[in-house]
């Protein structure tokens, strides 16, 4: 894949760590998704602007360590002024930048840091580096969040790749996260369009750490062209599989990254009568301080649980419902005997958690991702200012 990153130190981050992340690639088609909050950060407002009138971009920017979020019009210039930089450098329309921020919210970029940044990380452009592009990405992160995967298909084959960011204020839609994901396949913007979609809502729109909606949060997908393989409606499951499995995979590190997290909790609900009531029951699971702290107590709790789902007021019959922890069938229509001793055990043995709720109403399932709460989630984000 003929992408190009560069990254550079320009000291927005007290920690002087990496903070600023270009990338520039051929024109490509792309579809990119931004958070709906209300209080949307000054590059979300740009780049919405962008996705209305650009069919094609060929560059994005990024800085960490401040949101330019509930900054005004001077952030929006702010903003503006990123994509010029990048287009100035690279001789192409800012029509092509897409600019992405995160961090503190309600602080102004330091631009004269930024624009001295921006113009390093063009200087130190090279083949892309996934870990070095997601370590500049990253806030409150432990690790760097990066995954690939290589297709051969008849002798030929084509990449994904993505990066991503993200640790606290995790809930969609979408999560204070950052993620870009390229395949060099050939396909049209609108079924790029048709399939991000549905994956967005499997990986990216089914996680929660905290149930607080971001200001930032964007995930951008990007068909480069350059593979000999072309995607179109017939064969599109070709895409289809690699491309969701990066972007879970780039998701699940978010969750496991939690703030304060000790486990990566999934929740497979299943046999609900549509796919839309299988995500709402998993999310309302998912988004329960009840259920993420038993977790983190170890605790095989089923009455959180099935609260949680109870609050829903969708007339379920629990007569009918089976819960499993792991392995362990902890409720069957009713209270019932089971090992408590050995689901305590896998709760505490294992930093990957399986819940499985069976409502046994329809045919349609649905898995959502969530991570347990912790006392050093209240620490971390006591000690975080803006």
């Amino acid at each position: 894949m003929g992408i190009k990153s560069g990254v550079a130190k320009a000291g927005i981050k007290p920690s002087g760590q990496l903070d600023i992340l270009v990338m520039k690639f051929k024109p490509s088609v792309y579809s990119v998704y931004l958070t709906q909050n209300s209080l949307a950060a000054a590059p979300v407002i740009y780049d919405r602007e962008i996705r209305e009138k650009q069919k094609k971009i060929s560059a994005i920017v990024v800085n960490s360590g401040n949101a330019n979020a509930a900054t005004g019009e001077e952030g929006l210039r702010n903003a503006e002024e990123m994509a010029k930089i990048v287009a100035d450098k690279f001789n192409i329309p800012s029509e092509e930048v897409l600019v992405f921020s995160t961090g503190i919210i309600g602080v102004q970029l330091p631009m004269d840091k930024v624009r001295k940044g921006i113009n390093k990380a063009i200087d130190n452009l090279q083949d892309w580096d996934l870990e070095l592009s997601a370590k500049a990405i990253m806030t409150t992160d432990s690790f760097p969040k990066y995954a690939e995967e290589e297709i051969k298909v008849n002798g030929k084959s084509f990449f994904v790749k993505g990066i991503s960011k993200g640790a606290g204020m995790i809930h969609p839609s979408m999560a204070t996260m950052l993620a870009y994901i390229f395949t060099d396949v050939k396909i049209s913007k609108p079924l790029l369009d048709e399939i991000t979609k549905d994956i967005l809502e499997k990986t990216f729109n089914s996680i929660d750490v905290d149930g607080c909606e971001s200001t930032n949060d964007s995930v951008l997908f990007v068909a480069t062209g350059e593979s000999d393989i072309e995607i179109t409606e017939e064969n599109k499951d070709l895409l289809v599989k690699p491309l969701y499995s990066v972007a879970l995979k780039l998701a699940k590190m978010i969750v496991k990254d939690g703030e304060g997290a000790t486990k990566l909790i999934e929740i497979d609900v299943r046999n609900a009568k549509s796919n839309e009531e299988a995500k709402k029951i998993g999310e309302s699971i998912a988004v329960s301080n009840l259920f993420k702290t038993a977790m983190f107590g170890n605790d095989p709790n089923w009455g959180r649980i099935l609260s949680a789902v109870g609050q829903l007021h969708l007339d379920i019959d629990f007569s009918k419902v089976k819960l499993f922890i792991g392995e362990f069938l902890i409720y069957d229509g009713k209270p019932i005997k089971f090992d408590r001793k050995k689901a305590e055990d896998y709760l505490k043995r294992n930093s990957e958690i399986k819940i499985k709720l069976i409502l046994n109403r329809g045919s349609s399932n649905w898995k959502y991702y969530t991570s347990d709460l912790t006392y050093k989630y209240v620490e971390i984000n006591a000690e975080y200012t803006t």
